[in-house]
């Protein structure tokens, strides 16, 4: 599929940013680009190319979301030659073998990008602060998606860096605006802990009309450049924070069906170093640190270093992925669904920790999730999870499923296998505890 992003010379949206669409070989327009760019209140104008970047994520994350993947050749993979105008081609020439490796690797598409020179500036006076923000020296900058591993990775840092102050950036959708509010119920909480310390933009980036892919695999390059332009007006070259636990992380297929590119990488570690090496290549200094990949999430819970604040906090935050599927649910106002794996996760850690009080959208525990279920809403993730419990995979056997999902360096498998290993027994924990027990002979746990 040959696409190419058209930058208009003068318009701009009632936001401030350039009127921006995505066009095909024919010149007919898919869809015009969302980009808030009053909300990000710059300081001063980010740099071209930090611009640049989220110009090009925006993209692939539209993309993502617009062309189904049923319209491939294999049903999955698609192919997108993209021509994009940026402010330096020849800066991003020199990074587009890497950025085709690292957005393919991310989305499991086969990804070609040609790069074009830009007419205008893709941020103005619109974008700056309409009152002078009070002078703020960030150490750091931390992405903030309203999750738990987020929630805690800022807290940490506060806590090990008491005299310094944190970024955040965080990212949200129109077309899925439940980030956004998550993002929002949890900063007043953190200011009051720690005051004066931390300054959050939240950006909504994405696209004009429907957007039919639900597989949102692209959602973390473009968090990471919203990051960047942040970072970037504030003239901060510290590092990025991508806080996510290890088992997301690294995601082992808990299934024949999921392996390669059918599993989520969006803080894979190949990706993260391959991405690291296009912003390097194309003279953006921030180091993407990942400070919880060693941690299980329980192990992330159990060591946030203020647990009365996380206790406080963690039912405010949110880490379901199915959220928008509330028909089926018998409590309608819980945040998570209780049936997908960031769920599962979720509620695993927070027992281990004492602190799995939340109400779920349906409680599989209970036996409230139909196993008979089919389609898109049914229980395919706690199906699944079931199946790779009662497998009892040694951590041979574990490294294995995690290579077919990505390279990893052989040096640490035996501490990745284990991670997951124990990521697993945080769930047999819970069901050992509080499922029935039909639910504990589907896992293996009881003969």
């Amino acid at each position: 599929m040959k696409l190419s992003v058209q930058v208009d010379k003068k318009n701009s949206t009632s936001e401030g940013f350039p009127v921006s669409k995505i066009v095909d070989e024919e010149d007919k327009s898919l869809t015009t680009l969302d980009v808030q760019s009053t909300a990000f209140a710059f300081p001063a104008l980010p740099d071209s190319i930090p611009a640049d970047f989220l110009l090009i994520a925006s993209t692939v994350y539209t993309l993502d979301k617009l062309v189904k993947r049923t319209e491939a050749e294999d049903g999955w993979t698609r192919r997108f030659d993209i021509t994009i105008p940026v402010s330096s081609p020849d800066v991003w020439k020199l990074a587009s073998t890497e950025l085709n490796e690292c957005v393919s690797f991310l989305t499991g598409d086969r990804w070609n990008f040609e790069f074009v020179k830009l007419s205008r500036q893709l941020f103005g006076k619109s974008s700056l602060a309409r009152h002078s923000l009070p002078f703020f020296k960030p150490a750091a900058i931390s992405l903030f998606s309203g999750g738990l591993d987020s929630l805690v990775g800022v807290i940490d840092w506060l806590v090990a860096n008491p005299e310094k102050k944190l970024l955040l950036a965080g990212h949200h959708d129109k077309q899925m605006t439940g980030p956004f509010g998550d993002q929002k119920n949890l900063l007043p909480a953190l200011r009051s802990a720690y005051p004066q310390r931390l300054h959050a933009t939240l950006v909504r980036v994405g696209n004009d009309g429907e957007s039919p892919e639900i597989t949102l695999r692209g959602r973390s390059l473009v968090f990471i450049a919203v990051a960047v332009c942040v970072a970037s007006a504030y003239k901060l070259k510290g590092p990025l924070l991508l806080p996510e636990n290890g088992t997301i992380a690294l995601n082992v297929p808990l299934s024949p069906s999921r392996r390669g590119s059918c599993s989520t990488r969006t803080a894979h570690p190949y990706y993260v170093a391959q991405l690291q090496k296009v912003l390097s290549l194309v003279g953006i200094g921030n180091v993407i640190v990942n400070p919880l990949l060693t941690k299980t999430k329980g192990e992330v819970v159990r060591g946030c270093l203020n647990q009365p604040l996380l206790s406080e906090l963690c039912t405010t935050s949110v880490s379901c992925a199915k959220r928008g599927h509330k028909r089926e649910w018998n409590n309608r106002s819980a945040n998570g669904c209780g049936r997908c794996m960031p769920c599962i996760y979720r509620r695993a850690a927070l027992h281990t920790a004492g602190l799995d009080s939340e109400k779920y959208g349906l409680d599989f525990c209970k036996g409230e999730v139909d196993f008979n279920a089919t389609g898109e809403r049914g229980p395919a993730d706690l199906r699944a999870c079931m199946s790779f419990l009662r497998n009892n995979y040694t951590t041979n056997h574990i490294q294995t499923l995690l290579l077919s999902n990505g390279i990893l360096e052989i040096g640490k498998m035996d501490e990745y296998s284990g991670l997951v290993a124990r990521a697993f027994d945080e769930i047999r924990q819970l069901i050992r505890d509080k499922a029935r027990k039909d639910l504990q002979r589907m896992a293996g746990i009881v003969p």
